[in-house]
């Protein structure tokens, strides 16, 4: 029985940073989906990190959480952001659809990572780029900051007494608020 009650804690500030953004942003559905996903996944990061004796019941469904949080929140505010600057639909929706590929490959029990890191990188490019073209530049520090806690929090590249998980969604409360005022 693994727990932590500084993961249970990071993962209860993310889940209020994700319920502050959803409650607020009204006007388009993938980004309230991709908050939801958030928030989902801190509610069970919370129970299965913060409950000594029955946390461990949640794992699978946890980590699938945690799977739909990596495909999805970054590509759906992506789209978002594409079709709030009057790109085409389709052009749009190119970003969260390559989210499907790394899905099926998880379905299939296939090895997903680089192709997850793959569709990431491109995301946060495409993010960074149009962004700084229109000037949106909360739209950049979600970029940044995404892209940070992608390669380099979540990868553990730091050497630093704090669990990589806690830094990974204190990171994601960044990128939340950032996507949301970018929106």
């Amino acid at each position: 029985m693994s727990y932590r009650y500084s993961t249970a804690l990071s993962h209860l500030v993310l889940s209020g940073t994700g319920i502050y953004c959803f409650s607020r942003y009204h006007e388009g559905k993938l980004p309230s989906y991709a908050y939801s996903i958030i928030i989902s996944n801190s509610i069970l990061g919370v129970w299965r990190w913060g409950n000594p004796r029955y946390g461990h019941k949640v794992n699978s469904l946890y980590n699938f959480t945690l799977l739909l949080q990596m495909l999805t929140s970054l590509p759906f505010v992506v789209t978002q952001v594409w079709l709030n600057l009057n790109y085409t639909e389709e052009l749009a929706m190119i970003h969260s659809g390559a989210s499907i590929l790394p899905f099926c490959l998880y379905l299939a029990n296939r090895s997903k990572e680089d192709v997850i890191d793959a569709i990431i990188a491109v995301n946060v490019i495409s993010l960074g780029v149009v962004s700084l073209l229109h000037e949106n530049y909360y739209g950049v520090a979600a970029s940044v900051s995404y892209f940070f806690n992608h390669f380099f929090l979540r990868e553990g590249r730091f050497d630093v007494d704090l669990p990589v998980t806690d830094l990974y969604n204190y990171g994601l409360c960044f990128f939340c608020y950032f996507s949301f005022r970018s929106l």
